[in-house]
């Protein structure tokens, strides 16, 4: 299978600067486990910091992952951001992938599967999530709150 993607890209959004993307990068080109069943992350890095956003399972990580950049770009909210921090060039939207499977997943949202992203969630603490499930908090002036307060809190404002 060979997969073109552009691993690190600069997007730049009405005039302003860019913002940077790494959509699985590695050393030696794409992550290959990119373009197979298992869980990633989506995360804010930059100054030596990070920011986990979000994490989730998907049968083709990138594909998705593909899906969240086109909806955080439709609506910056959609991972707590705005659209200044779209024109931000001060740090990268990271996607990475935390573990892939080797087994094909049946149904949606159980076994180990499942159990990964739960663990995942639980130890990276991404912030448009809640703590206890792999669901993102509703509320988007909340998800804002909290994204925007963390980057506050890291220097990025």
């Amino acid at each position: 299978m060979f997969v073109h993607v552009i691993i690190l890209t600069k997007t730049r959004i009405q005039g302003g600067n860019t913002l940077r993307i790494d959509f699985f990068s590695t050393s030696e080109g794409m992550d290959q486990r990119a373009v197979n069943h298992g869980v990633y992350s989506i995360e804010l890095v930059g100054r030596g910091k990070k920011i986990c956003l979000y994490i989730g399972e998907s049968v083709w990580i990138a594909s998705r992952c593909g899906v969240h950049l086109y909806e955080l770009y439709e609506d910056p909210g959609y991972f707590g951001l705005t659209k200044d921090d779209l024109n931000n060039d001060e740090f990268t939207l990271k996607f990475s992938v935390i573990e892939s499977m080797s087994d094909k997943k049946t149904l949606l949202g159980i076994g180990e599967y499942k159990q990964l992203e739960l663990k995942a969630i639980k130890s990276n603490k991404p912030l448009t999530q809640l703590e206890t499930s792999d669901r993102q908090i509703r509320n988007k002036e909340e998800k804002i709150k909290k994204v925007q307060g963390e980057l506050s809190n890291q220097g990025f404002k």
